[in-house]
């Protein structure tokens, strides 16, 4: 019986392993959808397609929503639409390599809003975690003698705080929905409000290649339906100190897939405030894990 639960354990964890680093591959595929599209057309496109394929396998879902659900999934999409949109803006003119270490700063904004929204300082683990974050961040943006933000970086910065965001919204706001629900008219709602968007700012033009429509399908496939999807289910067999551990596989995935596939080169400075980024996802994680893990030891013993 041991044998059977640590092989699901096992398993929840390669699922939360592959899902992140499914959506990892995000950055590449964007990368070269956004040749001729705009990066509100690539979210539409992506997310429609992504939402017909949800809807359609769980479609016993689709009705049963309220207009409370659909309130919040409209306030969960909207957040995630501006992380997305910042995202994609930020990486028109920054290496994917480099926008997944930055989005690493999600460990420190989570914490720091969290403190700010509820009032209470944060605890000297997260001070420590936001400190290496903080000075990784500044090896990675060294240019030269100097620190300094291009436009592009920033913009990445900014997503990751809209990220940050939603996943604080989708934690407050969802507490009491259905959570397949509220999974698929997210879809539905990042793609409306990037409708609006192209059609206001872009020129709307359809992918212009075989390439470009296979990295939209991938962005809608893999990264949206695969990744979003198989993340919750792998969960239910592991801790949240152990997906934390596990969440490293997006940055290195990230960064792996713009070095072999997008010809990006990483600075010895970039490295090693990538490892500090690193380190300030893992570390924690890693104690609370331990921590975790010594309470179960000792109340077994009991």
């Amino acid at each position: 019986m041991k044998f059977h639960i640590e092989m699901n354990e096992r398993r929840g964890e390669f699922l939360v392993g592959l899902a992140l680093a499914l959506r990892a591959s995000s950055l590449l595929f964007a990368t070269i959808a956004m040749r001729t599209m705009g990066p509100y057309l690539t979210i539409a496109i992506r997310f429609t397609i992504a939402f017909v394929i949800i809807a359609f396998l769980f479609r016993k879902n689709i009705t049963r929503v309220d207009a409370r659900t659909l309130l919040h999934c409209a306030l969960i999409g909207i957040t995630f639409f501006f992380a997305m949109l910042f995202e994609l803006m930020g990486l028109k003119t920054t290496p994917s390599s480099v926008t997944a270490f930055l989005e690493g700063m999600v460990v420190v904004m989570v914490p720091a809003i969290t403190c700010v929204a509820y009032r209470k300082l944060p605890d000297r683990l997260t001070v420590i975690s936001a400190v290496l974050a903080v000075i990784g961040v500044g090896f990675l943006t060294l240019k030269g003698d100097r620190i300094g933000f291009t436009t592009g970086e920033l913009l990445v910065l900014l997503g990751t705080f809209w990220y940050s965001l939603s996943v604080l919204v989708t934690d407050t706001a969802a507490k009491n929905d259905d959570l397949l629900t509220v999974s698929i008219y997210q879809l539905l709602f990042i793609a409306v409000f990037a409708y609006i968007g192209a059609f206001i700012f872009e020129e709307i033009r359809l992918p212009q290649s075989g390439t470009e429509w296979g990295a939209v399908l991938a962005l809608a496939v893999i990264c949206s339906c695969v990744g979003f999807t198989i993340q919750p289910f792998g969960q239910k067999y592991t801790t949240p100190e152990r997906a934390g551990i596990l969440a490293v596989f997006n940055p290195l995935t990230a960064a792996v897939l713009g070095v072999v596939f997008l010809h990006e080169k990483m600075t010895p400075t970039m490295l090693f405030g990538s490892f500090l980024i690193l380190i300030s996802i893992l570390a924690p994680a890693w104690i609370q894990d331990r921590a975790a893990r010594k309470r179960s030891s000792e109340a077994d013993g009991d």
